[in-house]
């Protein structure tokens, strides 16, 4: 898949903006601040109905506007399709269409327009918290699986009322009964979750092994849980058994639930040891930045298209070597949009279209 067109209206800091794309690679280069990054914040927004930058909707929509869209034309196996999606700030509400058709659900949108993302925060999914890594890989398993997504705000919501349910033995007000049936589903659900992390997390070893090492370079993701060691469905359920009859005590006392992948975490290694740890500073940034493109191979591998990959100025703090690495690998993809403060950051690449930024202008 590649976009072929782009439309911006009242986006961040554009009042209108079209641009044409090609495949292959498509840079877009300016000073800081002047709406580079604003472009593939905008195609993530469509593609995964959330911004990377802003939790508020309305934030996005330019000010003393009321409204803001994003309309892009994608090419998938030669079939081409619009999709857009508007945000009204008066009400609060978003409309999705896919060629003029109104979308019932957001998340009838997620997997539609596949994007790999790697902003500079990206560093802190190897040397941050692990909900950051929770989610990492979660967007990419709900990219190429719809039900995995829908599982996953069902459990979500789940825990939550699970939670709520403790807090209420704790008090006094409900009875350990209640709990039964929660327990039930938040183990089902917790069970399929996980089978599809550990799963995805080895397609992912697989491909930065086979397509992504170089001498000097080799990590490792490793699926980490406190409690459970052993991922078969059988040894799942019984952990989850015991562990609930054992640790009731626990759970009322804390009012939170002690087990299950909300609680998990990847385990990053570099050459074998722990990124988080052991590794510089652009040994982080470099796992980052593969880790994110070997996201991007699964993805095509899964989907049998390829996703959009988003590289948001990557290459700033990259030496040469690195730098080089990095670019040999992009012809392993359809389409990447750059952004970049400086074209020398990018020296030794051939992007096939370059767009000068300026002021929430772009020229050819």
């Amino acid at each position: 898949m590649y976009i072929k067109k782009l439309d911006l209206v009242n986006f961040r800091s554009y009042d209108r903006l079209k641009v044409e794309l090609v495949p292959g690679i498509n840079v877009f280069y300016g000073t800081n601040g002047s709406g580079k990054t604003n472009v593939l914040e905008s195609i993530y927004w469509l593609s995964m109905i959330k911004s990377f930058r802003a939790t508020d909707d309305s934030i996005l929509v330019k000010h003393g506007k009321d409204n803001a869209s994003i309309a892009v034309e994608v090419s998938d196996n030669d079939m081409d399709k619009i999709f857009s999606l508007e945000y009204s700030l008066s009400i609060k509400r978003k409309i999705l269409k896919e060629n003029n058709s109104k979308l019932s659900r957001m998340s009838d949108m997620i997997g539609k327009i596949p994007v790999v993302l790697f902003s500079p925060e990206n560093i802190m999914m190897v040397k941050g918290e692990p909900a950051l890594r929770r989610k990492f890989i979660d967007d990419l398993i709900s990219q190429v699986n719809m039900e995995y997504y829908i599982v996953l705000m069902k459990y979500t919501k789940e825990i939550a009322h699970r939670n709520y349910l403790l807090k209420g033995i704790k008090d006094g007000k409900v009875k350990k009964d209640s709990l039964l049936i929660w327990n039930q589903q938040i183990m089902g659900n917790g069970i399929r979750i996980l089978a599809a992390r550990v799963a995805a997390i080895e397609a992912l070893n697989n491909i930065l092994k086979d397509k992504l090492s170089e001498k000097g370079i080799d990590i490792k993701l490793k699926y980490y849980s406190k409690h459970m060691n052993d991922f078969s469905e059988n040894a799942l359920k019984s952990k989850y058994e015991d562990f609930f009859e054992n640790n009731i005590d626990e759970e009322i006392a804390r009012s939170t639930t002690l087990i299950g992948p909300h609680r998990d975490d990847l385990e990053i290694l570099f050459k074998g040891e722990s990124a988080k740890q052991f590794a510089s500073e652009g040994q982080q940034r470099i796992t980052a930045i593969l880790i994110k493109l070997a996201e991007g191979l699964v993805i095509k591998e899964k989907r049998g298209s390829f996703p959009v990959v988003l590289l948001d100025d990557f290459s700033s703090e990259l030496d040469n070597p690195n730098r080089s690495y990095i670019g040999k690998t992009f012809s392993l993809f359809k389409q990447i949009l750059i952004t970049t403060t400086y074209k020398e950051n990018l020296k030794g690449f051939e992007p096939a279209r370059e767009f000068y930024v300026e002021n929430s202008t772009i020229k050819a």
